[in-house]
């Protein structure tokens, strides 16, 4: 690989830097580049005598300007990444947010920079924010719900990354798009009941766009439609989980059968072809679509995407007409804090209590192999009412009838989990879903919202034939 743009890079600004110029006199000498090579040995002096004399291994110092290239690289993307919040940080300061303790402050006094009149920031005007009725913010995709939703990590330049990336896409925006801010929690977002409106952006046509900031830190207002806007942010959420099901579902399926399912009825069959447990009517409307996006990923631009999602309003309420949750469901289970953790990406979508078998319970990677409903023949056995067997192994991922042993170490290595707790992850994740087992990670934090996700299955999922002898 040619690192020598990123070598030059980096002596311009390390002039006295010897090994930089040596490995940059390499990187001339392999291309053929006698003299420029020459003038770089001369400069890295005694350092040029020491590798070319000494028999210094190649690794070393090929892992030496592996680092320096990754520093060169590295500092390019934080000027990147400086240079890209600080257009946002323009931005922001250049809309007019109204103030709550200033309700008739017009936008026409609102200062702007001269010399500026000709650029779309300028077409950014104050939002008026209408007043909603609590019924019609539940109304997913209408505009008096927010629009269209994303959702962005609320720490840090939250607001203004989120807005940077819209700008970007001024041709894709919809009419008015909400951002949900995510409390973090380590590396993690944490999804859905702690979600708050970040801010909404709406788009006037021409490059024209009002911002309403809802973050308290970056906006000294209290805009009337906050609470509206969470309560249909929740609700878009709750959409986001279907999809999510759906779309690890239909990734499941294709990489046991080598290709995308042709209905909902080949994820839902009778035990053990039962990939996902149950659908939902929005599941059903969402089904082509995502098939088309996952037939095709990377491929369709924007609009094509907008086009698709029209017949799904779970898809049409989502920015750009993708599920939030892209990435596939898997599952963390953190021994030291008997959690198991539902992820997607770095979404922490739930954080559940379990109990373990302390070192009886084994570390590594499995994947869910069966998913069996009531797995002893009834639903108050040893095992609950689910069981999901870890690869080929006798241990699994199940209920209990003795609800005590969550968050201690009783069992013979299994996972337990609450007879609520272990139903709703049955139906969240597929068959094929990859588990993890290991010593921390995820937060304590329990993280189980007030409704329950729940789907409706149509096929028998239980398996009569089989005594299940997992080390409960």
């Amino acid at each position: 690989m040619d690192h020598s743009p990123h070598l030059k890079s980096y002596v311009k600004k390390h002039p006295d830097n010897k090994m930089a110029w040596y490995l940059l006199g390499k990187e001339y000498e392999s291309s053929g580049q006698e003299g420029k090579a020459n003038y770089c040995f001369n400069r890295a002096g005694e350092v040029f005598e020491a590798f070319e004399h000494k028999q210094i291994p190649a690794d070393v110092w090929m892992e030496y300007q592996d680092k320096l290239v990754q520093m060169s690289k590295e500092k390019e993307r934080r000027t990147a990444r400086t240079r890209h919040l600080l257009t946002a940080l323009m931005v922001l300061l250049l809309i007019w947010v109204p103030s709550a303790n200033a309700p008739k402050h017009s936008n026409e006094n609102a200062s702007v920079p001269p010399g500026t009149e000709r650029t779309a920031v300028d077409n950014v005007k104050a939002a008026e924010v209408p007043n909603v009725v609590p019924n019609e913010a539940a109304q997913i995709g209408g505009t008096n719900a927010g629009g269209v939703f994303t959702a962005q990590g609320r720490k840090g330049s939250g607001a203004e990354t989120a807005l940077a990336d819209m700008l970007t896409k001024t041709d894709r925006l919809p009419p008015k798009t909400t951002v949900l801010g995510m409390e973090q929690s380590g590396s993690w977002l944490l999804w859905r009941d702690g979600m708050q409106p970040l801010l909404s952006v709406q788009n006037k046509g021409n490059g024209g766009l009002a911002v309403q900031s809802y973050d308290a830190a970056a906006c000294a207002c209290k805009p009337s439609d906050r609470e509206n806007l969470r309560k249909a942010g929740l609700v878009w959420a709750a959409g986001q989980e279907e999809l999510a099901v759906l779309n690890s579902s239909m990734r499941a399926f294709r990489s046991q059968h080598q290709r995308l399912p042709q209905s909902l009825d080949e994820l839902t069959r009778n035990f053990p072809d039962n990939t996902m447990y149950g659908t939902t009517e929005e599941m059903k409307k969402a089904f082509i679509p995502v098939r088309n996006l996952l037939a095709s990923p990377g491929q369709r631009t924007g609009k094509e995407s907008d086009q698709q999602a029209g017949s799904s309003p779970l898809l049409a309420s989502s920015l750009h007409g993708r599920p939030f949750l892209g990435q596939p469901l898997r599952i963390v289970v953190d021994k030291s804090k008997h959690r198991l953790g539902l992820l997607s990406g770095n979404v922490l979508i739930r954080n559940y209590p379990v109990g373990l078998g302390g070192e009886k319970t084994p570390e590594g990677k499995f994947v869910i192999s069966d998913k069996v409903v009531n797995p002893n023949g009834k639903s108050n056995g040893e095992f609950g009412s689910r069981g999901m067997q870890l690869s080929a192994t006798n241990y699994a991922i199940h209920g209990t009838n003795e609800p005590d042993s969550i968050g201690k170490n009783e069992s013979l290595g299994c996972v337990r989990m609450g007879k609520r707790d272990v139903e709703e992850l049955f139906a969240l994740v597929p068959s094929g879903t990859e588990v993890v087992i290991g010593t921390g990670g995820l937060p304590d934090q329990v993280l189980v919202p007030d409704s329950r996700f729940t789907s409706e299955p149509k096929h028998d999922q239980t398996n009569p034939r089989k005594t299940y002898h997992w080390l409960n």
